[in-house]
This record gives structure tokens, sequence and C-alpha cells, in this order.
């Protein structure tokens, strides 16, 4: 968790570094539909057959931001939210398993927490008169997984009592959306982002090492109100 400790300092010290500039503060809470579109690669490891990958399904979550303008179009916005719990999907394409393995194929087999804490600087078009004003944020995303355990179709799948862990990971995140003022103090966004989230899936069955590389390319809708002050 230390990248996600060097992220949140960062944002309070770049609040903290332009008081004089910042002319608007904003507190926005909202609900997310999260899409993680991960692709994993095959898992590996001893006593290991091919054509065993993972599918990690959409989730809901509650998600809270805080933004502050440093002029009429540059802001900071720090994101986060409840993290919301995955389920992980067995994929089982090799013909030559057992049926019993095969008929495994589509059951969870996992369950995963992620915490991504995301920094962006966004730039507002149009002037700070306009009720309506398009935006586009660039940053960091760091994604921390905790929680992770497997379910009996897990662990029947891998051969018994299964550990699973995932790397954490921090890359580039991207947003666009747009906020509708509907007075001084209240507003709506919707928003559309996204971050490079790359990671390692570990497992331990009785001392069985195996791992397979996963990618997201997720893809996060959010509709929230905001109070400004």
């Amino acid at each position: 968790m230390k990248t996600c400790h060097f992220v949140l300092a960062g944002v309070l010290a770049a609040c903290a570094a332009a008081p004089a500039l910042a002319q608007q503060n904003t507190f926005k809470l909202g609900i997310s539909s999260i899409q993680p579109r991960a692709t994993t690669g095959e898992f590996a490891g001893p006593l290991t057959p091919g054509g065993i990958r993972l599918q990690v399904r959409d989730q809901q979550a509650v998600l809270f931001s805080y933004a502050r303008d440093l002029d009429d179009q540059w802001g900071l916005e720090f994101a986060l939210g409840l993290p919301p719990t995955h389920d992980i999907a067995l994929k089982v394409g090799n013909a030559s398993l057992p049926g019993n393995a095969q008929a495994l194929s589509g059951q969870v087999g996992a369950r995963v927490r992620q915490i991504a804490p995301t920094l962006f600087v966004n730039y507002k078009f149009l002037d700070n008169t306009s009720r309506l004003r398009p935006y586009i944020g660039a940053g960091v995303n760091y994604t921390h997984f905790d929680k992770a355990r497997t379910t009996d179709a897990g662990n029947a799948l891998d051969g018994g009592p299964t550990s699973v862990s995932l790397k954490d990971s921090a890359g580039l995140a991207l947003q666009a959306g747009a906020t509708y003022r509907i007075d001084n103090r209240w507003s709506v966004s919707a928003v559309l982002a996204t971050a490079r989230v790359q990671s390692t899936v570990r497992t331990n069955t009785l001392g069985i090492e195996r791992s397979a590389a996963i990618r997201f390319r997720p893809r996060v809708f959010v509709l929230a109100l905001g109070y400004s002050f």
C-alpha cells in the first residue's frame, strides 16, 4: 500500500500548494458501473493442464471524489469509492480434461476486492458561467487487490484447498465527462473513465504454485451528484 499512500499524499500536497488559485471545492457522490474487461493468459505451473483462464465479472459500487479548481479551466480530482468485490469465473477450454472439470466452466472460482484510488488533472471546456461544462482528465491509478479467496468450484478445479492473490498495479488513468450546474452549489455529472491495470494471479494448492498474467482494460461509468463550496 506504499504507492497508495504516496498518491494520497501527492493530492493533499498539491491541493495545499495552491490555496491562492483555488476557486471552488466540490465533493461528489455517485454510483459507478465497473466493467473490468480482463484478459488472462493460461495458468502455468506444475501439474497444470492448458486451456484454463479467468473471467472477471462486472460490478457496481458507490463512488466519491473530491475536486479542487486551480483556475477557471484546470483542476485536480481525487476519486475513490467503496471497494467492490468481483466474482472471477472459470473458463475451461481444454477438451482433454475430465467431464467434471469441464462442467466447472462458467462457475465462480474466486472472489477478490479491489481498491483503486485515482488522481486526475482535469481540463474543463467553456467558461465558468456555462451550466454544462464538458471536461477531460488524465492522471495515475493505483489498484490494490485484497481479500481474495477461492470457492468450492475453484478448489475442485485446482485439486484441493487453494489460496489466491493478485499483485497490485499502478498506471495511467483517463476520463471524460460533463458536469451540469443546477445552481451555485449543486450539480450532476456523468463520466467515463479507464486505466491501465496489469497484474499477476498466483495460486497455491497444497504447495503447488501456479500463476497467470492478467490485464484489465476497465470501463467505469459514473453518475454523481456534486456539492460545491
